[in-house]
């Protein structure tokens, strides 16, 4: 069985490689401010978790921002008091492919996306996320640092902190200084 979860892994990986070599996107560094739309993605299992994603989705949208959230939750089945968050889309294992990528039409919507930022709030490097991760067209992408961030424009090294509130108030920092224009 460990075998057999191995193999889809790999195949997983492969083919994730192979579809991010065959798209294109217009990387770009703004600033924060400049951002209009953001995407954010995140593990939703854990609820204090879940509480520091809505208050920054909260802060993003009290800055003008548009908001697009999804998150998943590592169980056969979403909770039904998630499924009443509106503005956020969620999904779980028993909604993955055979080698462990979300088969969703929502999802496809959400990578073919051109967002001005995407944000993966995940502390764990979770495939169904990072497979989002990687093929959004997301002109910024930023996130925790995981040893494959190698589609991360910004990754952040939470190691002495591991905490999501703490994760976007570094992202959120950093954004800030990106570009900055002179007053």
């Amino acid at each position: 069985m460990v075998f057999l979860k191995e193999i889809r892994k790999r195949t997983g990986r492969f083919i994730l490689g192979w579809k991010v070599r065959r798209r294109s996107r217009n990387r770009q560094f703004v600033n924060l401010a400049e951002i209009m739309t953001v995407g954010v993605i995140f593990q939703a299992t854990d609820n204090k978790d879940f509480e520091s994603v809505n208050e920054f989705i909260k802060e993003l949208k009290a800055e003008g921002k548009e908001i697009s959230v999804i998150g998943y939750i590592e169980s056969e089945k979403i909770p039904d008091s998630y499924l009443l968050r509106k503005g956020y889309q969620f999904f779980c294992t028993k909604q993955l492919n055979w080698y462990y990528s979300p088969k969703l039409p929502f999802i496809d919507d959400f990578i073919e996306k051109e967002f001005d930022l995407l944000i993966n709030l995940s502390l764990d490097n979770l495939f169904p996320l990072y497979y989002l991760f990687a093929l959004s067209k997301a002109r910024l992408k930023a996130g925790k640092h995981f040893d494959s961030s190698e589609y991360s424009d910004l990754s952040i090294d939470i190691k002495n902190r591991r905490d999501v509130r703490y994760l976007t108030e570094q992202i959120t920092h950093y954004l800030k200084i990106i570009n900055q224009k002179e007053l």
